[in-house]
Order: C-alpha cells, then sequence, then structure tokens
C-alpha cells in the first residue's frame, strides 16, 4: 500500500512564494519591453517629423519662420514679441496662447497636399494622430484661445485639426528658437540672450530647454506627465540645459 504524503505549509508557502517572484519578474521584464517600444514610438514620431520640416525648408528654399503672433501678409497685424510689425507672416506663430498649440499650425504646414512633407507625414504611427474638432473650442480638453479662428487655424473638410499625441496620450510639445539679438541685446546681454546663435531665448527654451544653433526640437513629457523631470523626458534631439 502507497501512503501519499501531502505537501506541508511549509512547502506550499515556498511555491507560492517563488510562483510570485516569477510573475514579479516577469512584470518588470514586461514593462521594461512596453516602455522601450512607447520611446521607440515617440522617437521614430520625431524623426519623421524632422525630415519633413526639412523636406518643407527644401521646397520653400528657406528655414520655417516662427513668432508669438502670424501677422497677416502685407503688414498692419498686431506686433510680435520684439515690438515690431513684420511685413511678413510667420509660417508657425502662437497667437499669445500656450506653446503647445503650435504643433498644430505646425502639422497643417507640413500636411499641404501634393508636397513631399505630407507623404513623410503620412508615416507617422496612427496612434501617435488624433485629430480635433476645431469647433468645439478644446484640445484635449482644454480650451482653445479665443483667437483661433478657422481662419487662422486651418481644419479640414469636417471641421478636425491634426495634434499629435505621445504613447501616453499627451500632447507632443516644441520648442522653437527666438528671434534674432539686435546688437545692442548682444552688447548688453542678459538672461534671455544666447551669445551662442546670436538668438534671444523663448519661454519655452527658458523652461524646457534651449534649441541649439536655431535648430527646433520636438519634446514628449514622458510617462509621468512632468516636463520638470527632465529624467524621463524624450527630445528629439538634447537641448542645452535651461539657463
Amino acid at each position: 500500500m502507497i501512503i501519499r504524503r501531502a505537501f506541508t505549509v511549509l512547502e506550499l508557502v515556498v511555491v507560492i512564494g517563488i510562483i510570485l517572484i516569477l510573475m514579479a519578474l516577469a512584470l518588470s521584464v514586461t514593462s521594461a519591453v512596453l516602455a522601450s517600444n512607447d520611446r521607440r514610438t515617440t522617437e521614430t514620431t520625431f524623426k519623421l517629423l524632422e525630415q519633413a520640416m526639412e523636406s518643407w525648408q527644401a521646397q520653400m528654399g528657406r528655414e520655417m519662420s516662427y513668432g508669438r503672433r502670424a501677422v497677416p501678409a502685407g503688414g498692419g497685424g498686431p506686433p510680435d514679441y520684439t515690438g515690431t510689425t513684420p511685413n511678413v507672416a510667420y509660417d508657425i506663430y502662437e497667437l499669445n496662447a500656450t506653446s503647445a498649440y503650435i504643433i498644430c499650425i505646425l502639422l497643417e504646414q507640413l500636411a499641404a497636399p501634393g508636397s513631399e512633407s505630407a507623404d513623410i507625414l503620412a508615416k507617422i504611427p496612427g496612434s501617435a494622430l488624433r485629430f480635433v474638432p476645431m469647433n468645439g473650442a478644446t484640445v484635449l480638453g482644454e480650451p482653445l484661445p479665443a483667437t483661433w479662428l478657422p481662419n487662422r487655424m486651418p481644419a479640414n473638410a469636417l471641421g478636425l485639426i491634426r495634434e499629435l499625441v505621445d504613447p501616453w496620450g499627451r500632447r507632443i510639445s516644441s520648442c522653437f528658437p527666438g528671434r534674432a539679438a539686435t546688437k545692442a541685446e548682444l552688447a548688453n546681454p542678459t538672461i534671455y540672450t544666447d551669445a551662442n546663435d546670436g538668438s534671444v531665448r523663448t519661454i519655452d527654451e527658458q523652461t524646457i530647454g534651449v534649441c541649439r544653433n536655431r535648430r527646433p526640437y520636438f519634446v514628449s513629457c514622458g510617462p509621468d506627465g512632468d516636463f520638470n523631470t527632465a529624467e524621463d523626458n524624450i527630445y528629439s534631439y538634447e537641448p542645452l540645459p535651461r539657463p
């Protein structure tokens, strides 16, 4: 007669403990793989954005211009943050709103029908591209500035505008370099004067990081949603440290 001995309580505890440890290791590895995939997806989006901008600039034969306000061609519009009234419209502008919205304007510039930049944008992963209603008065739950009228914020036939989001559902931001500094500003520099490239730093550069060689960059605040914790921020390139 064979006597079958049951597991003791101690043996069951040991087995359960081993199973829990293996589960924890598996979850840790899975989380690391997912985090790595999220970072790669974001970096791929940034590379495509940079390629689209380079294509646009090559087609236009000039750099993309940036200002705080959209000035109508021919002048007479509101002054930009330099206090002057340029006689040409800016390609990218903020309209005195948070710079997080300028990614929407950038996408509309790059998505011109039939352009090479539009073909490049089409390669961006679908999970990163989102269409939101212009007339809905909000973007990702945030109110749009009252000055963002449809004639200044181009929408498609359905009244939708494009925006890009990272894998954590937060809008991807962009940082453009500031205007060229005047001779007087270079002679008497302040914390906003960048002697390296001769520009006056924007608020974004002061907050997130300084553009290198007047080259715009794109940034995601990462899984924690906080730009201030730069350790997990994802950049199209590493900007210079904030002053």
